[in-house]
Order: structure tokens, then sequence, then C-alpha cells
């Protein structure tokens, strides 16, 4: 369990956090039209809708259903997403058709999902003027990923502001954004982390560097927490939900801290180590606390170390990557320099 310390040292660091822009987007206004065939619509809205709500419903839905036949595009041209819902089994008419190609020409966010057809998924949109849709075939509405797809296509399609908004309304894209979080934020601090090697590896300043790299990955570790929170229907106070989760996140937390001073002051281990810890710690983090706001689950020590294992080995693998893509780009930026020189060589000789 935390002490009284590590709950000050986390709530020191959050208070330098600007929480009041991450409530805002999680508090923006959100529209979501899903016209088309009414069983689909209502199949669609209702996974949207239904999921963990362990804090209860956060306001009414934002999903609108509209009939395809009499809604008129013009209408909704500031909606943020627009669903297009198709059943194999009914044929459209050219009314229906006609409005298909209005609400293409408005250039909206837009899904279309056409439900119990076996047709190949790179058959392309269903009309040239939805180029700009993402195409989402669903044989079997039934089948166990249904659900994650439609929440993957949704969060593809809808604007990166809105996500956080549109998965505190709607639970049932809320692991599909959790996981997409820890993995965004991991790579972030594992990406921090490799950048700040180099000057970290020189003895004298591998002291102040390892604590600026533990004061940037504890506040993005906190936004990530606290976006989690958000997502999963919290109440947006920061301090209760500090409170909250400092006990389910103090093992992983610990743990994180404890690597990054070993592998930190030890630079002979050399910079895809601090990666891998960067990246599993934010991970591990994550990942504990999203059980918790999904479930009120308290992560035991046994599966901890079981999703440690699981995250040092996505951390080896996101640093073999980095580095590689590091590397890569120091190549063409010394070839860039070497070109510069012979030019400026060039150039004084003809002088």
């Amino acid at each position: 369990m935390p002490s009284w310390n590590d709950l000050n040292l986390a709530w020191n660091t959050l208070r330098e956090i600007n929480v009041d822009d991450i409530r805002k987007e999680a508090e923006s206004p959100l529209t979501i039209v899903c016209v088309g065939a009414t069983r689909v619509c209502q199949s669609i809205a209702a996974r949207l809708e239904y999921g963990e709500q362990r804090y209860g419903a956060v306001g009414p839905s934002p999903i609108h259903l509209a009939n395809l036949a009499s809604i008129v595009p013009a209408e909704i041209r500031n909606v943020d997403l627009v669903i297009i819902g198709l059943d194999r089994n009914i044929r459209l008419s050219a009314r229906e058709l006609t409005v298909i190609e209005q609400l293409a020409a408005l250039s909206l966010p837009t899904v279309v999902v056409v439900w119990g057809t076996a047709l190949p998924t790179d058959a392309g949109p269903l009309h040239p003027r939805v180029a700009h849709a993402r195409l989402l075939v669903v044989p079997d509405p039934d089948a166990p990923d249904t659900d994650r797809q439609l929440a993957e296509a949704v969060l593809e399609r809808l604007p990166a502001s809105l996500h956080l908004a549109a998965a505190r309304r709607l639970p049932g894209l809320r692991p599909v954004l959790a996981k997409q979080l820890i993995s965004s934020v991991s790579f972030t601090n594992a990406s921090y982390v490799l950048a700040t090697a180099l000057p970290s590896q020189i003895p004298l300043l591998n002291m102040p560097f390892a604590a600026a790299d533990t004061l940037i990955l504890t506040k993005n570790q906190a936004m990530l927490v606290y976006r989690l929170a958000l997502a999963y229907g919290a109440p947006p106070d920061i301090r209760e939900r500090l409170f909250e989760v400092l006990p389910v996140i103090g093992g992983a937390f610990i743990w994180r801290q404890l690597a990054r001073m070993l592998v930190g002051l030890i630079p002979v281990w050399g910079v895809a180590p601090k990666v891998a810890i960067a990246y599993a710690g934010t991970y591990t983090t994550g990942t504990a606390a999203w059980r918790w706001f999904a479930e009120g689950e308290i992560v035991d020590r046994e599966r901890l170390q079981e999703i440690g294992r699981e995250a040092i080995q996505l951390g080896r693998e996101q640093a073999a990557l980095l580095m590689a893509k590091a590397r890569e780009t120091g190549s063409q930026q010394v070839g860039r320099w070497k070109r510069l020189w012979q030019r400026l060589r060039q150039m004084w000789r003809r002088k």
C-alpha cells in the first residue's frame, strides 16, 4: 500500500497539470446521427450505448436515429459523425440512394455499416462519392468481434478531439479507447526516453536527466490515468480520482519508479532497457488503472507481475523499433550534412 509520501508526490505532480483542458475535452458536446435500416441502426446504437457503467450513465446518448428516406441532409451538416446502417435484405429506394449521395456531398466523418452480408472487406465504398467513409462489412452481427470492430470504425472516423467525450457517453467505445490511450502514452513515454537517452549517458549529466525523465513520465502517466477515469464516466474531480486510484496503481507506480532508478543510474545498461522500461511502466500503470475504472478490479500481485511481463516484452519490441527508426533517421541526417559539406567545399574551391 502506498504511503502518504507517495500520495503527496503524486498530488504535487498532478497539480502542475492543466486538467481543466482534459475535463473540457471529456465534456465536449457530441452529436452522432445514424440513418438507414431501422433494425440495423437500433442494433448499432444499442451496441455503442451498452457497456461497463460502474459510475452510472453520463448524460443522454449522443446518438440520434433517423429515417434515410425522410432525413434532410442539409439539416445535419454540423453533426460530428454520420453512421449509415444498411441491411443486405432491404433494397434501397431511389430516394434513399439520392440521400446517400447528398450526405456524401457534405463530406462529414462517415461510417457505412453493411449488416449481414459476406461482401469482401476490400469491396470499396458503396458509391464513389462516399470514398471518405469507413466501410464496415458485418457478415455475422452475432460474431464475438462485431462490437470491437464497430467501436474501432467509429473512433477511426470521429475526430480525435472527441474520442474522450464519445467514450464517456458511449460505454461501447470504452475498451477500445482505453487500449488506444494506454498504447499511445506508453509509446510517447518510450519515445521521450529515447530522445533524452544520449545526454543522459554522460556521467555528470546522468542524475539530473534521470530526475527530469521521472517527472515527465509521471506527468504523462497521471494524465493517462485521468483520461481513463473520465472515459469510464467517473466524476471529474481530480483529487477524488487520485485518492481512489492510487492504492490500485501503487504497485505499478512504485515498480516503475524503482526500475527507472536502476536503469537510469547505470549507463552501461544502454539505451534500449531505458526505453523498454518507460514503455512497460506506463503500460502496467495504465492497465491497472483501466481495470479499476472499468470494473473496480484491484489487480493482485500475481496478475500485476503477469501484466508486467507482457509489458516488458512489448517494451522491448517498441524499443527495437524506435531505435531502428532513430538509426535510420540519424543516417539520413548524417548523409545530408555530408552532402552539404561537399557542396560547401566545391563552392570554396571554385573561388
